[in-house]
């Protein structure tokens, strides 16, 4: 079979197909992509940004064409696409135009060390070549877009690999950064499965790649990109955990953790999956939870009055089923939920929620990614803060309380790569937050500008036209050592006693000195010592 079809998960319907590329052409595309780098490069952040300008009014005007496809090829809500899969990467394309080119622009800097004072030193910021960015089901559009957005900007060109559950919304992509006139070769999309991701990671020409999917994949993705030096970027996932504080506002707690375990029917990264509360508030809040879980439409993701369409795939409802089944073995309390929603589809299952949750249970351990969330409580903030550190993961999680100070004093010591207070899953929303996680759930950043810098190489160049050698060149000698010796004490532990004492050891070597340095200079640099 040399076709992937794709049916919709919301109720089976041939939606389309795509061509699967032979694993052997991958490497004449790359080979493409590599001669367009090499032009691409060379144009100007300021021109890249008009690029990229073209490209923001193009998914603009067709966001409803990309939301109705991403409904009907991945399953979730057509506003929730417009919301989740379209905000974002418009966001992201204004952050890359109105602050890209501050950022990659040369950046001069001064050295304090005063042996350095006579020199100029600037950053230079290069793009590595092609790029391999592997995306996944969940959202098709938002996450290959803006990676890619943030690439190509950077001055790389890239191979787009969609899930083979979601090819056609890559497909689009493809289409959209052509139609935005960016140069031939730059953007391609590989249709397939493993054989031709394996292909892309095994072509010495890429030079990095970001996969986002399960961490055993993630592993393989990284082990493969070892053998060729390529940069690597994995975003593996969570099991992200919301605390809610004894003073929070129940209502205002339960809405907002509601949304953040069932978007995109729980089939999200940052879904929150585990909610430690205090014990206080605990029934109260089970009962607010349940109470808007409830109110949750499932229907077909075409329809405007569907809150939450189907899961994705039958592998993903299995392993929902699997997680509430043993919940319920031991000792969970199910107070909404459980069922497939036949009645609806072979896909479709209820928002689910569990209280009472052990630290044992499937569900509190192993990532779900679908529409169940568990409760449990704890008797205080600490237990709570321990209880959600205490995971393979580190994505993301939540801190629902009304006192900014207890926020404040809890967020930093949560292992993950960004806390919400007050709501969840805030980060990927905004450009200028930075996205990527602790422990298993990824290695490296997408997003702001740590994300920007993970997707280029820093060169530092420093300049010197003093004519002087370098007082550390050949030949060596006694009074090098004695002269080492003094500076290295006075740089080691800088202080006005201690730099008089220097100054008067340096004194009768002057002269000496001077044949290497600009007097002014470095005695303005050694004052810069002091002041620090």
């Amino acid at each position: 079979m040399n076709r992937i079809v794709v049916k919709s998960p919301a109720d089976g319907a041939v939606v389309g197909e795509v061509p699967i590329t032979p694993a052997e052409a991958v490497a004449s595309m790359v080979e493409r992509a590599h001669r367009a780098y090499l032009e691409w490069r060379a144009v100007p952040l300021v021109e890249r940004a008009s690029y990229l300008r073209r490209l923001k009014r193009l998914m603009l005007k067709r966001r409803e064409e990309i939301a109705t496809l991403v409904a009907r090829e991945q399953g979730k809500p057509r506003i929730e696409a417009l919301i989740v899969e379209l905000f974002p990467p418009l966001d992201v394309s204004a952050f890359l135009i109105d602050d890209g080119v501050r950022l990659l622009r040369p950046r001069s800097i001064r050295s304090k060390n005063p042996f350095f004072r006579d020199r100029r030193s600037t950053y230079y910021f290069h793009p590595y070549g092609v790029w391999a960015v592997i995306a996944p089901w969940n959202y098709p559009f938002t996450i290959p877009m803006t990676q890619l957005m943030a690439l190509t900007f950077a001055g790389n060109a890239v191979l787009l690999k969609p899930s083979p559950l979601t090819p056609l919304t890559g497909a689009l992509i493809g289409e959209l950064f052509a139609q935005a006139g960016f140069p031939e070769g730059l953007v391609q999309v590989v249709q397939g499965g493993a054989p031709q991701g394996e292909a892309m990671l095994e072509h010495p020409l890429v030079r990095g790649v970001i996969f986002t999917g399960s961490v055993p994949v993630g592993r393989l993705v990284a082990e493969r990109a070892a053998k060729t030096n390529k940069k690597v970027i994995l975003e593996l996932g969570g099991k992200d955990p919301a605390l809610v504080l004894a003073d929070a506002d129940l209502r205002h707690a339960a809405q907002g953790i509601a949304w953040a375990a069932m978007v995109n029917a729980g089939q999200t990264c940052a879904s929150v999956e585990r909610v430690y509360v205090e014990r206080p508030i605990y029934e109260p809040f089970l009962e607010a939870l349940r109470e808007e879980l409830a109110r949750i439409r499932v229907g077909h993701p075409l329809s405007p009055d569907t809150d939450m369409g189907p899961l994705t795939a039958r592998f993903q409802l299995e392993r929902v089923q699997q997680h509430i089944a043993d919940a319920c073995a031991q000792g969970g309390r199910m107070l909404l939920g459980g069922r497939v929603r036949t009645d609806l589809g072979e896909l479709y299952h209820e928002p689910t929620l569990i209280a009472d949750a052990t630290d044992a249970m499937l569900g509190m351990r192993e990532e779900t990614f679908g529409p169940l969330v568990m409760v449990q409580p704890v008797d205080s903030p600490e237990e709570g803060i321990h209880k959600a550190n205490d995971s393979a993961f580190g994505l993301t999680a939540s801190i629902w309380t009304r006192d900014p100070r207890k926020a404040a004093a809890l967020a930093p010591q949560l292992e993950c790569g960004s806390v919400s207070v007050n709501s969840h899953i805030v980060a990927y929303g905004d450009s200028y937050g930075t996205w990527g996680g602790f422990k298993d759930s990824g290695v490296g950043r997408t997003h702001g500008e740590f994300g920007l810098y993970e997707l280029v190489q820093v060169q530092y160049v420093s300049e010197v036209y003093t004519g002087k050698p370098e007082l550390w060149w050949y030949p060596y000698s006694a009074r090098l050592q004695r002269i080492t010796d003094w500076l290295m004490e006075f740089l080691a532990e800088p202080s006005a006693r201690l730099g008089l004492k220097t100054a008067r050891r340096l004194l009768p070597e002057m002269r000496y000195l001077t044949r290497h340095f600009t007097p002014l200079a470095t005695t303005l640099g050694f004052w810069r010592y002091l002041r620090y």
